[in-house]
């Protein structure tokens, strides 16, 4: 679990972790990156009564080296990823590590289901378990076990992991999904199981979703420049909507930019419209203008991330 001030939600996460119900020994080990909002004192207070639970430094603060730091530090033979605002059922991990002890696959995951608090946060919770919210990304709504080229909170062999060098420190965000491509390409094989779930805490504010998004496009186009071969078609969509709303905006006073214009957002707006009422059918039809923001926030966000991404591929 790499964490870093999440005295919120850290007492919830290791009830969750600590409650597994594996058959065999295991142990949680919490990457800590110098939280300074008490989270580590009530990491440390728990630790001295469970012996399962360990703490270690993540002196850089970001996810890659707290995840580094707990797979070098881990003694098991399989480990799986939380987070300090993840939740689990209790037959989580045991669940996906199955999978790979009966060698159906080399690491399995499961399906993330957003969990949201205000009005807002429930509209983007449902976004994201969603095509309409995220796309052709399974393992947000997978309805069968199948091989898949990317999971959320999995479980990976230890050896594997670190044959391959563990996580890229380079890769602020998306450092998972490359994970994954090169456990892969070192012929792991990734399998999504939709009977495992778990719950992972979305953005609350449009402002915060917006920034989470962009740097989620932004770093899957320096992942594409190092994989060229992980790269899927879908993943233009929302930079080529954000490309064509700017084009008619900066020709907008010319006919044609008009029209362009025009008739883009009046497509895009349709599918949001029929997104946000589709989702609001599911969690209430008042939210229905928050899936509406939410949905638009997460496609504009991530494309003009992308878009940013690709200039400074350009640049190099």
């Amino acid at each position: 679990m790499p964490v870093r001030n999440e005295r919120a939600t850290i007492s919830a996460a290791l009830d969750s972790a600590l409650a597994q119900v594996v058959q065999a020994e295991f142990e949680v080990v919490v990457a800590d990156g110098q939280s300074d909002d008490g989270t580590r004192e009530l990491i440390e207070k728990r630790a001295v009564t469970d012996r399962r639970l360990r703490v270690v430094d993540n002196p850089a603060c970001k996810t890659p080296q707290g995840l580094n730091a707990a797979l070098a530090a881990a003694r098991g033979r399989y480990w799986v990823r939380l987070d300090g605002h993840s939740l689990a059922p209790p037959d989580y991990v045991e669940r996906l590590v199955r999978h790979i002890r009966d060698g159906r696959c080399d690491a399995a995951g499961g399906v993330v289901r957003g969990l949201g608090s205000s009005a807002f946060g429930r509209a983007v919770a449902v976004a994201h378990d969603s095509r309409f919210g995220i796309g052709n990304a399974r393992h947000h709504y997978a309805t069968e076990v199948s091989f898949i080229d990317h999971v959320s909170h999995g479980a990976y062999r230890v050896d594997l992991s670190r044959a391959i060098g563990g996580f890229d420190e380079d890769l602020v965000r998306n450092q998972d999904y490359d994970f994954d491509f090169r456990y892969r390409e070192a012929g792991g094989r990734i399998i999504v199981d939709p009977e495992a779930t778990f719950e992972r805490r979305v953005r609350e504010t449009p402002r915060a979703l917006a920034r989470q998004f962009h740097e989620y496009g932004y770093w899957k186009a320096i992942v594409i420049r190092r994989h060229p071969r992980s790269f899927h078609l879908r993943w233009l969509a929302p930079p080529a909507l954000v490309a064509t709303l700017a084009t008619g905006a900066l020709f907008r006073r010319s006919p044609v930019g008009r029209r362009l214009a025009s008739v883009t957002a009046t497509v895009y707006g349709s599918f949001v419209a029929v997104g946000a009422v589709s989702l609001g059918r599911r969690v209430g039809m008042r939210l229905v203008p928050h899936a509406a923001l939410g949905l638009a926030t997460m496609h504009l966000a991530w494309g003009s991330g992308f878009l940013r991404g690709a200039a400074r591929i350009r640049r190099a």
